[in-house]
């Protein structure tokens, strides 16, 4: 349970760090930049982002990569990161006992 939260919170540190990087270039340049996610797997290994990309039409379905995955990877680089982190401190928070009357 507790790696659960560590890898949420993670993701909620990188959401952060991602929607920070865009508002220090939005106030040092001038103009709001946004980050998309595949930008940014294009800036930092864009040879695995094209064989993902040929991997999923190759073997699953182009559907699935033209469709579904390319407009994920269009989305803000934050907003993909948060979506995960919420869902995994939504699944792995503590759960309380209740001991109230009935």
């Amino acid at each position: 349970m507790i790696i659960c939260r560590i890898i949420a919170s993670l993701f909620l540190l990188a959401a952060f760090g991602l929607f920070a990087y865009e508002i220090y270039g939005a106030i040092s340049g001038g103009g709001y930049s946004l980050v998309a996610g595949g930008e940014l797997w294009a800036k930092i290994h864009g040879n695995s982002l094209v064989g993902f990309g040929a991997l999923i039409e190759k073997n699953i379905s182009p559907w699935l990569w033209g469709e579904i995955l390319v407009p994920i990877l269009r989305a803000p680089a934050w907003a993909i990161a948060v979506v995960p982190g919420l869902i995994l401190a939504l699944l792995c928070r503590t759960r309380h006992k209740h001991y109230g009357l009935r």
